[in-house]
């Protein structure tokens, strides 16, 4: 997934996106993630650039669990000097327990205007899909997080110009609202042949799955 500098809020990337897809359903998968709900790339997209009741956006904000203390997004910008480019990858997550909207970006600091900005659209839009169809869930106590605390993630650092998607999808499996992986431990290689390694053998992926990846050159693994 490749990463420059100049990013805008268009929807015309299309290469990796499958690769990010797969990622966030194993990842979603995980015994450890029980209390957190990860929202797949699709749902990130659509929420930003389409109607808001359109059913992918409607039926991932109609979630019935109370108990979740994490929601994660996948959130994509397409570099506005390559339309239809991979553009760039990041988290954000709205850390209910801690009543704080949460930005991981491994490639821009806090300081970052194009990131302020994009983050606060991503804010205002869960605001209010929260308000429109979370809330709304019959049966369920849903904490009011329009108030929640805005937060810049410091110090997550890629390794290169085309880490954002590894990156952004290690930051989804590891944060618990506080902590984030040393990636700096490792050999540049050893995270991406892990990564693929527990997405091709986890119980979670379905054979479809993997077809889909690796035909007609979708989701191509070499960027990232």
């Amino acid at each position: 997934m490749n990463c420059t500098t100049l990013y805008a809020d268009t929807p015309g990337m299309k290469r990796g996106t499958n690769a990010m897809h797969l990622g966030t359903y194993v990842l979603s998968q995980g015994p450890r993630k029980k209390r957190t709900k990860i929202m797949f790339p699709w749902v990130s997209i659509q929420m930003m650039i389409g109607p808001m009741n359109s059913n992918i956006v409607k039926n991932a904000f109609e979630f019935r669990d109370s108990n979740y203390e994490m929601i994660l997004f996948p959130v994509h910008q397409e570099n506005i000097a390559q339309p239809g480019g991979d553009g760039h990858w990041f988290a954000f997550a709205v850390n209910i327990p801690d009543k704080k909207f949460q930005t991981i970006d491994s490639l821009r600091n806090s300081d970052n205007a194009e990131l302020r900005w994009k983050a606060n659209q991503v804010r205002a839009k869960v605001i209010t899909l929260w308000n429109k169809y979370t809330s709304k869930v019959q049966g369920c106590k849903i904490p009011t997080i329009y108030n929640f605390e805005t937060q810049f993630i410091e110090g997550y650092k890629q390794f290169g110009i085309h880490d954002c998607g590894l990156f952004t999808l290690k930051a989804i499996e590891h944060w618990d609202g506080h902590n984030l992986p040393n990636m700096m431990e490792f050999d540049e290689m050893k995270p991406r042949k892990r990564v693929l390694h527990e997405w091709l053998h986890s119980p979670a992926n379905k054979l479809e799955n993997k077809t889909e990846l690796f035909s007609k050159g979708k989701g191509k693994m070499t960027n990232q």
